[in-house]
């Protein structure tokens, strides 16, 4: 007759001896399965945490914002112009986005980055931008913001802190950008992202 009790033992002493394993497997899937999500939707994230370059442009009533006045909020930081086409396309989506996170401590903050600032204005009322609009080459912002074309967008925590950035237009709007908003905004918190260096 089997010894019941060392029977029970041994399935606990593997049971311990397997948990450290399944442990890191675990945290591993985790890693890899928010890895994925960033990497679907073309988030390259910063590896180390630093604070977003702040920005000081007139909007287009003249009054000067800064990027430092939306501490508080997820901030979706986005360069773009009105010659550039993937920023035409994209623009819609980001309407969308805004008006599907309303409510929500969350705020877009345009930088147009037009020579020719005449072109801003009109442009932001035939397409009806309803998000602040910067106009970047009458301010002071950060250079090293540029050099991967445009559009390009920065995600930013509500403490100043970079998450990633996206080169390229995007459907804001999607399904998983409004989820991945949703939860830095008001779901599962995401703060312990990489934060990070241009």
């Amino acid at each position: 007759m089997p010894d019941v009790h060392h029977s029970t033992f041994t399935r606990r002493r593997c049971f311990l001896v397997l948990l450290p394993v399944i442990f890191v497997l675990f945290f591993i899937s985790g890693r890899s399965s928010a890895s994925t999500l960033t990497d679907q939707l073309g988030i390259s994230l910063f590896d180390a945490r630093e604070k977003a370059p702040d920005i000081a442009a007139p909007d287009l009533s003249g009054r000067i914002l800064r990027l430092s006045d939306y501490r508080g909020k997820v901030v979706l930081l986005n360069f773009w112009a009105t010659w550039c086409d993937p920023c035409r396309k994209e623009i819609p989506s980001l309407i969308s986005l805004r008006k599907k996170l309303a409510g929500r401590p969350f705020v877009i903050v345009s930088v147009a980055m037009d020579r020719r600032l005449v072109h801003i204005p009109p442009f932001v009322r035939k397409f009806g931008i309803d998000y602040p609009v910067l106009e970047g080459r009458r301010g002071q912002v950060d250079p090293r913001y540029f050099g991967l074309g445009l559009p390009q967008s920065y995600v930013i925590l509500p403490d100043g802190t970079l998450v990633g950035r996206v080169v390229g237009g995007r459907e804001w709007d999607s399904p998983a950008f409004v989820s991945y908003f949703r939860s830095m905004t008001g779901g599962p918190a995401m703060s312990g992202k990489k934060g990070g260096r241009l």
